[in-house]
């Protein structure tokens, strides 16, 4: 089954179902008509208590389902049934696709907070478990298998202090064990982690004979007291395999010696270490930790580590550690402990003060060169990786590190209401055509700074190449009166004028969803205005959720549509202006449901042409217009052209000639008998298509363009492209009457049949439009004035009819 696949089942009234899509069958075999939902789903005697239908809301509720032992995540809308009876559809899909649940954690607000931090963890976390720091039990979230040793010592143990202790004993090399030992108390983890949100202790641990580099990450969960803990673990011999991308990445320059700074009492210690180190970096010296102090403070921009020996006087290093640790500048530089000593509270005491590793003494040459070589090699990949936190052009975050930023101020103010605004530059692509990208650029700085002006708590992120994303924290006036008072004064001051920025807004967001859900929302409001002239700024609403609902159900249904030939063909004739005699017609799709309601095209056409699914419709329709066209001629009765539309989407799939005329050649029809219909719009890219067209002359085809007169007509596509039939837009037709739009229909039907093409005007409803076509010599009728659409059988009826007549 394809990541992000929504299962869809519909219920009546009394929670009975009556239908499902074939993605909830598979996820739950069980289903079956006639059943109650909660039954098959949840082995439930009555409603669940998280049902969006029992709980009346438009939003979206998470759920633990037991029986496939993950998060769910349901919406609900109220539909019709019949004319007498409602129901509802119910759109379910996972809240962390791939991650395998072993236990449920609590179905309440908490366990719904410790859900989003092991989601904050992301999947950089390879095994992950929950504590209650009550009962000191452990369950286990996430399970790779790949970390061999952790599941076994912290699943198979009901207090978490022995399995912790025996994990640690096990698997934790010795000279190790000391750095997570901290962590073996859990009572003495909390009271660090009353301090800090989280701790991170780096490790070695033997995995099947051989030794691995892992790190242990400890988040609590609770406002006030602390209440779970989350432990995660993950291996670090992937995160190194980063520093490949160090060459690519990081300047030439840092190819230069790398500087260390020695803070050690000792001088022979000293000249020990200088001259061990000195071949591959630039060292510095001190002599205490006084003296350490003040030359990190003067050279940390470019320090890459630093030797700090324990016992000093003046200042020693726990004096040092403690007070570098709140100073963000200082302990961004990493600190390795060296020392004589062998006692194992030493090098715990000083790992909780933030030293990244430990030495003993006396020095092993190798040892200390590999413990600062990957000491070094794991900041440089960070750096390395943060040059592409950033966006080179705006100095924003990028999509990718707002997700990640985005995850953790959530977390950690999951207290606070959040909102996702959007802001999409509309047709970027002309701007830069017109202004030249330098002026693009400009444009794109300028929103960044006014964007990151108006965000006082939050996020800003450039999220593609026109469009950007905030993430707004806290009680803030985001009404539509006061947006759109900002959005104006941000247009008037833009470096060009006439530019069009559509935004969209998720206030007070569900923040139990998934990220990508929560800007997805603000994208859906974004994308109800994006073609509007009059409304720039847009509102997510329940009304969005559900329409959003109903397309995937549309899509959901478009496979077993196709299969049950639920697409049927209805006909539009085009009447001879002259004889007023039917003389062809125009194939339209209606989508008539199994259960016979009809869904408009209005509603599946656009969608079908937003996802790609409309090649497949145009086929579709095509095969069954010859398929129709055959049967009639089989059956000896009159055959007049139809002809069917293509979408521009379909002219651009590879090998569309030879297709469409192989079903023609199937069919055994002529090709006179299924013109082709390519609307303006498509024509208007005359050089891309002109060799498709040619080659669709060249076997057979004819063409028609539809739609002329309802955007910029080009001349150009009239004299390039080998039209037969010119189809003239309602949008022009409405104008007869007024003495400009008649000449302009004149011209345009005298410029047409000069050019040996045959004149159609669609959309004609009245009396006085036909006279006036008739006197202009407009060839062919097609509008409600002679005939609506009509099915297949009453079109039929109407042929024959007027044969006998």
């Amino acid at each position: 089954m394809r990541e992000n696949s929504f299962g869809v089942y519909i219920i009546d009234q009394n929670y009975q179902i009556v239908g499902y899509n074939d993605t909830a069958q598979r996820l739950y075999p069980q289903l079956k008509k006639g059943n109650h939902c909660y039954q098959c789903l949840m082995n439930l005697d009555s409603p669940c208590k998280e049902c969006p239908v029992l709980n009346k809301t438009d939003e979206s509720r998470t759920y633990f389902d037991p029986m496939r032992h993950s998060y769910q995540a349901a919406d609900a809308i109220e539909v019709n049934l019949s004319e007498a009876e409602k129901g509802y559809v119910l759109v379910f899909s996972t809240v962390r696709e791939g991650e395998k649940l072993v236990k449920q954690l609590p179905n309440n607000e908490e366990g719904l907070r410790l859900l989003g931090v092991i989601n904050v963890l992301g999947n950089d976390y390879s095994d992950i478990y929950s504590v209650d720091v009550k009962s000191g039990k452990m369950q286990s979230f996430r399970y790779s298998g790949k970390a061999l040793g952790i599941k076994e010592a912290l699943c198979q143990q009901t207090s978490y202090e022995q399995a912790m202790e025996e994990y640690i004993d096990t698997n934790v090399i010795s000279e190790d064990q000391g750095k997570l030992r901290f962590a073996q108390s859990l009572s003495k983890l909390c009271d660090q982690l009353k301090v800090l949100p989280q701790v991170t202790v780096h490790y070695r641990a033997r995995v099947n004979g051989e030794i691995h580099y892992y790190y242990m990450k400890c988040a609590r969960v609770g406002k006030e007291e602390i209440e779970n803990l989350v432990i995660a673990f993950s291996n670090e011999d992937t995160d190194v395999k980063r520093n490949e991308l160090e060459s690519m990445i990081i300047p030439s320059s840092v190819s230069a010696k790398r500087k260390i700074l020695v803070v050690e009492d000792n001088e022979l210690n000293r000249e020990i270490l200088t001259e061990l180190l000195s071949e591959k970096f630039d060292i510095l010296t001190a002599e205490n930790g006084e003296i350490g102090l003040k030359m990190l403070s003067e050279h940390y921009r470019e320090l890459s580590a630093v030797l700090l020996d324990v016992y000093m006087p003046v200042c020693d290093g726990f004096e040092f550690l403690e007070r570098i640790k709140d100073d963000v500048m200082l302990s961004s530089v990493p600190v390795i402990v060296t020392t004589g000593s062998n006692r194992p509270e030493d090098e715990e005491h000083c790992l909780e003060l933030g030293a990244v590793d430990f030495i003993s003494k006396p020095y092993k040459p190798k040892v200390v060169k590999a413990r600062l070589n990957s000491v070094i090699k794991l900041r440089e990949s960070a750096a390395a990786l943060s040059a592409i936190e950033y966006d080179e052009l705006t100095g924003l975050y990028t999509r990718q590190a707002f997700y990640h930023h985005a995850k953790t101020l959530i977390n950690f103010r999951s207290d606070k209401k959040f909102h996702v605004l959007v802001a999409d530059i509309h047709n970027f692509k002309l701007v830069n055509s017109i202004y030249g990208e330098k002026m693009g650029d400009q444009v794109l700085k300028y929103l960044a700074k006014v964007f990151s002006g108006h965000i006082g708590d939050g996020l800003v992120a450039r999220y593609g190449s026109d469009q950007f994303i905030c993430l707004v924290c806290g009680d803030v006036d985001l009404s539509l009166d006061l947006v759109e008072q900002r959005v104006r004064k941000i247009t008037k001051e833009a470096p060009i004028p006439n530019l069009v920025i559509k935004y969209g807004m998720y206030q007070n967001a569900d923040i139990s969803q998934p990220l990508t859900i929560i800007c997805d929302r603000a994208f859906t409001a974004m994308k109800s205005i994006q073609y509007s002239y009059e409304r720039n700024v847009a509102t997510y609403d329940g009304s969005m959720s559900q329409k959003h609902i109903r397309e995937m159900m549309m899509e959901n249904e478009f496979e077993s549509a196709i299969e049950r030939e639920e697409f049927v063909i209805w006909y539009q004739p085009k009447y001879d202006v002259k004889t007023e005699r039917i003389e062809g017609a125009e194939a339209l799709v209606r989508w008539k449901k199994s259960d016979g309601t009809m869904i408009s095209p209005g509603e599946f056409i656009p969608l079908f042409e937003r996802n790609g699914l409309i090649v497949r419709l145009d086929e579709y329709v095509f095969r069954k217009v010859c398929q129709i066209q055959r049967e009639r001629m089989e059956r000896g009765e009159r055959v007049l052209p139809v002809s069917v539309n293509l979408s521009r989407a379909t002219l651009h799939h590879e090998g569309i000639v030879e297709r469409y005329a192989q079903i023609v050649y199937d069919s055994q029809v002529p090709f006179e008998a299924v013109p082709i219909e390519l609307t303006e719009t498509a024509a208007l890219y005359s050089i891309q298509i002109q060799g498709l067209t040619e080659k669709m002359v060249d076997v057979g085809f004819l063409l028609h363009m539809d739609d002329f007169g309802s955007g910029y007509s080009s001349m150009t596509s009239l004299n390039v492209l080998p039209f037969r039939v010119l189809k003239l837009d309602k949008a022009l037709i409405d104008f007869i009457g007024n003495s400009r739009g008649d000449q302009v229909i004149q011209h345009t039907i005298a410029l047409a049949h000069g050019l040996g093409m045959k004149v159609l005007a669609e959309g004609v409803e009245v009396k006085e439009q036909v006279e006036f076509l008739r006197t202009m010599e407009c060839d062919e009728i097609q509008g409600f004035y002679y005939a609506r659409p009509l099915p297949l059988e009453v079109f039929s009826q109407l042929l024959d009819e007027e044969q006998k007549a």
